[in-house]
């Protein structure tokens, strides 16, 4: 009788812990001034992993990958991704080269990260519930004078 009960706490740990795992997401949305475009250029070492850039005109759509860590080799789940802005009014590029996500060692579900572009910075949180904090300054560059 006791080997019956093993036998059904170990089948109903199987299928309680055997549950699907929600896809990560990485969210990027523009909140600099109206009429400022925020390009985004994604890019991870799997295969595919280009996304191109996209262009973010305002805040209302942001940028949306969704995804699973599938991968054994949690290296090849690192995404990086360049934003950049050019200001109208300083003809100058601010732009920021930034890892979005990296996964661990271990299969995680379910992660969000929510960068947020605003004029003075590049925010960031990893929780649906608190707000974003400020966690980057922009880089500078003049398009016209690039460095030699």
């Amino acid at each position: 009788m006791n080997y019956f009960l093993d036998f059904m706490v170990v089948i109903a740990m199987f299928f309680g812990l055997n549950e699907a795992c929600r896809y990560n997401r990485i969210e990027i949305q523009n909140h600099l001034p109206p009429g400022t475009i925020l390009q985004v250029h994604c890019r991870s070492k799997n295969p595919n992993g280009d996304v191109g850039v996209k262009q973010l005109k305002d805040a209302i759509v942001p940028i949306i990958m969704e995804f699973q860590d599938k991968s054994i080799d949690h290296k090849k789940k690192a995404w990086m991704c360049r934003l950049s802005y050019i200001s109208k009014k300083y003809k100058l590029e601010y732009y920021y080269d930034i890892q979005v996500y990296r996964a661990a060692t271990f299969r995680r579900c379910g992660q969000l990260r929510r960068w947020i572009a605003k004029k003075d910075g590049i925010y960031f949180t990893k929780n649906h519930d608190k707000p974003p904090g400020f966690v980057l300054s922009w880089m500078v560059r003049d398009p016209n004078n690039p460095p030699k």
